[in-house]
C-alpha cells in the first residue's frame, strides 16, 4: 500500500456511510491565454498524487466495487499537442490507483446515482454540477423515498488534521526541501554584493532551487534590501542594494509537494554596522528563546508569547519603546515593530492547514508537527514618533470582535477606547529607523524535543559575517 492509498484509506474512515467530493485545482489566467503555472491543489494531491487541473475525486465507501473514483478530462491529441499528455480514463486507474474513472463530462449523471443511499455529503465548494446533482437526487427521495444526503460536512476539516502530522514519507520530502533552500540561502550571502539588484539575488536562489530538484518556489521569494526589508510581504525585488544595506530574505524551495520557509537577514557588504547588530541581536535571542519554548505538549501560542516578551525587553533595552517591559506587553507598544505570529504550520502548503487553537486554548504541539518559528522587528523610516496608549492590548479579544463585527468595527472601538485613554509621546532613535531583521526556521517536533531543519544556514551574526566573506560558489552548484 502506498503513501496515497493509506491517506485514502483513512479518510475514507471518517466519510463512513456518507460520500466525499474534492475538486482538483483550476489554471488561472494570468494574461491574455497565458496561464499561470499550474501547481496541484494540496488536499486533492494528498489523496489522490494526481497532478492534472480540472479532475475530481469521488470517496464512496459504502460502494460495493468503487470506492475511489475520478472524474478526469479525457485524452485529445489535438489539445496534448498544445498542452502537454492526459492521463485520461485509463492512466486515472492504470496509473492513480482509481477503482474506476470517468470523462469530466459525467459527473453530475454518475453523482445523481451515487448520492442515493449516502447519509452525508462531504464537500468544500459551489459546483454546479455537483448542486444539480444533489438537487436531483433531493427531488427523486421525495418521490421513491429513498436515502439522500441531509447535510453537508466538510472534507477540509478532517483532511486538515490528517496533513497536521506528517508521515516518515513527507518529513523525508520536508527535509529535502529544507536541505535545497539552505544551500541556496548560503550562496546568496556570497554572492549579494552592493550595486547587485535584489533580483539578480532572488534569480542566483531560484536557479539553485531548481538545478537541485525543486520544481517550485514554495511561495514567492522575497528580497528585501534598505527599508524594503520593513515590508512584510516585499515581492518586487527590483531595487539596487545599497554598500550598508541589510538584505532580509525569505525564501524556500518546494520538493515533493513540500515546502520549506527560510529567512536570514545579513550585510550586502558582509559587516553588521552597530545599530544593525544590535536590532539583529535582539530578534536572535527572541527566536532562541522561542525555540526552546517549543515541547511536546506546549501550546503552539506560547511560542508567540515568549517571543514577544523577549523581543519587548529588547525593544525597551534599546529605547525604541518607552518601558517597563511588563507595561509595554501588555499595552501592546510592541506592535509598530512587530505585527505579525511568530510561527505557522508547514508542509504541503507554506502556511499549512491545521487549526492553532482548540476550544479557544493553543493546540498543543504534537510529535511529527512541523512549523515556522519567526520573529522579526520592522522599525520603517516613518516611525520616527510613536503616540501610544495605556490601553490593554488583547488579541484574542479583538480576533473576536473583528470575527463577530467585522474589522472597521474593530477599529472603531480601538479608537473610542484610545480617546479616553493615557497617551504616551516616544521618540525612536534616529540610527534604527529604515532597519527590518527577521530569522526563520523551520521546526519538526519529535517525540524527545525540536528538531530545527534548517540551520545549515548559520544565525550568529559573526558566522554569518564569515559566510559573506567567501567567494561565491553559484557555477558549481551541481557539484
Amino acid at each position: 500500500m502506498d503513501r496515497f492509498d493509506e491517506r485514502r484509506s483513512q479518510f475514507m474512515k471518517e466519510v463512513g456511510d456518507g460520500i466525499a467530493v474534492i475538486h482538483a485545482g483550476s489554471e488561472t489566467v494570468r494574461s491574455s491565454d497565458v496561464h499561470h503555472v499550474f501547481r496541484q491543489d494540496s488536499d486533492f494531491f494528498f489523496l489522490t498524487g494526481f497532478a492534472e487541473p480540472d479532475a475530481v475525486a469521488v470517496f464512496d465507501p459504502s460502494h460495493e466495487s468503487e470506492r475511489y473514483v475520478l472524474f478526469v478530462r479525457p485524452r485529445d491529441p489535438e489539445q496534448e499537442s498544445w498542452n502537454g499528455r492526459r492521463a485520461g480514463v485509463t492512466g486515472g486507474v492504470e496509473r492513480f490507483g482509481a477503482d474506476a474513472a470517468y470523462p469530466l463530462s459525467d459527473l453530475e449523471q454518475v453523482m445523481r446515482d451515487r448520492l442515493r443511499g449516502r447519509r452525508a455529503l462531504w464537500y468544500d465548494g459551489t459546483d454546479q454540477r455537483l448542486t444539480g446533482a444533489l438537487g436531483s437526487a433531493r427531488a427523486y427521495r421525495v418521490r421513491a423515498g429513498v436515502t439522500v444526503p441531509d447535510r453537508i460536512e466538510s472534507a477540509s476539516r478532517v483532511l486538515h488534521e490528517m496533513r497536521l502530522i506528517k508521515s516518515p514519507t513527507e518529513i523525508e520530502a520536508l527535509r529535502e526541501a529544507c536541505r535545497i533552500s539552505a544551500i541556496a540561502h548560503l550562496e546568496a550571502m556570497r554572492f549579494a554584493a552592493p550595486h547587485m539588484t535584489e533580483r539578480e539575488v532572488q534569480a542566483a536562489i531560484e536557479f539553485l532551487f531548481r538545478s537541485m530538484g525543486s520544481p517550485h518556489d514554495g511561495y514567492p521569494s522575497i528580497v528585501a534590501s534598505g527599508v524594503n526589508a520593513v515590508i512584510l510581504h516585499y515581492i518586487e525585488n527590483g531595487q539596487t542594494m545599497n554598500d550598508g544595506d541589510l538584505l532580509l530574505i525569505d525564501a524556500g524551495a518546494e520538493y515533493d509537494y513540500m515546502s520549506a520557509d527560510i529567512t536570514r537577514t545579513f550585510p550586502v557588504n558582509g559587516i553588521f554596522t552597530a545599530a544593525q547588530r544590535a536590532v539583529y541581536d535582539v530578534v536572535l535571542a527572541a527566536q532562541e528563546d522561542a525555540i526552546t519554548a517549543c515541547e511536546p505538549g506546549e501550546p503552539i501560542t506560547r511560542i508567540h508569547d515568549v517571543a514577544v516578551a523577549t523581543l519587548t525587553d529588547g525593544l525597551v533595552r534599546l529605547g525604541l519603546v518607552p518601558g517597563p517591559a511588563e507595561d509595554a506587553v501588555r499595552f501592546g507598544w510592541y506592535r509598530p515593530f512587530y505585527f505579525h505570529g511568530t510561527s505557522h504550520w508547514l508542509g504541503s502548503d507554506v502556511h499549512d492547514a491545521g487549526a492553532y487553537r482548540i476550544e479557544g486554548r493553543g493546540r498543543p504541539i504534537e510529535p511529527g508537527m512541523a512549523f515556522t518559528v519567526e520573529p522579526g522587528l520592522y522599525i520603517a523610516p516613518e516611525k520616527t514618533e510613536l503616540l501610544l496608549h495605556r490601553l490593554e492590548y488583547d488579541p484574542i479579544a479583538d480576533a473576536e470582535v473583528a470575527y463577530l463585527k467585522g474589522a472597521a468595527v474593530l477599529k472603531a472601538e480601538r479608537e473610542e477606547r484610545e480617546a479616553s485613554a493615557e497617551v504616551v509621546v516616544h521618540q525612536v532613535p534616529e540610527e534604527f529607523l529604515g532597519i527590518g531583521v527577521r530569522i526563520e526556521d523551520d521546526v519538526l517536533m519529535t517525540a524527545t524535543g525540536p528538531e530545527i531543519l534548517t540551520r545549515e544556514v548559520p544565525v550568529d551574526p559573526d558566522d554569518i559575517e564569515a559566510v559573506c566573506a567567501e567567494p561565491p560558489q553559484i557555477l558549481n552548484a551541481r557539484a
